[in-house]
C-alpha cells in the first residue's frame, strides 16, 4: 500500500481505497491488457464491452435523445456519405453552403477514426 494523489482535489490517499474520502472522486484502479476502465465510475471492464457494468455508461459513436447508441454505420452514413452528397448538389447553387455541410463530413470522418465515445447513462443506477 502507497499513497497516491487525489486526480480531483490533490489530496494524500491510499492506491487501496475505492475513493477520495475527502472528495469523493474515485481512485483509478490498475487494468489488464484486455480492460478498459469506464471514465464514470472507474471500473474494469473487457475493452470490447459496450456498457458499463458499475454505472450503465454506454460506449459508441453517438447517442440520441433517448439514449439509444448508435454504431459506426449510421455515423458513416449519416455522418459522412449524406453530407458529402447533399454538398455535391447544393455546390452548383451555393457554395458556402457546401462549405459548411463538408465540415459535418470532417466532423463524422473525424468521429469514426477517433472511435467509440462513452457517454453517461440516463438510466438510473
Amino acid at each position: 500500500m502507497s499513497l497516491i494523489q487525489c486526480k480531483d482535489c490533490g489530496s494524500q490517499i491510499s492506491d487501496s481505497a475505492a475513493a477520495c474520502p475527502k472528495c469523493g472522486a474515485p481512485v483509478p484502479v490498475t487494468v489488464g491488457p484486455d480492460q478498459i476502465q469506464c471514465p464514470f465510475c472507474m471500473t474494469p471492464l473487457h475493452k470490447d464491452a459496450s456498457v458499463c457494468t458499475g454505472c450503465n455508461a454506454m460506449r459508441g459513436y453517438a447517442t440520441n435523445a433517448n439514449g439509444v447508441m448508435t454504431s459506426k454505420g449510421p455515423v458513416i452514413a449519416f455522418g459522412i456519405v449524406l453530407p458529402i452528397i447533399v454538398a455535391l448538389v447544393v455546390l452548383p447553387f451555393y457554395w458556402p453552403a457546401s462549405l459548411v455541410i463538408a465540415a459535418f463530413a470532417a466532423f463524422g470522418t473525424w468521429r469514426v477514426k477517433n472511435g467509440p465515445y462513452w457517454y453517461k447513462s440516463k438510466v438510473p443506477t
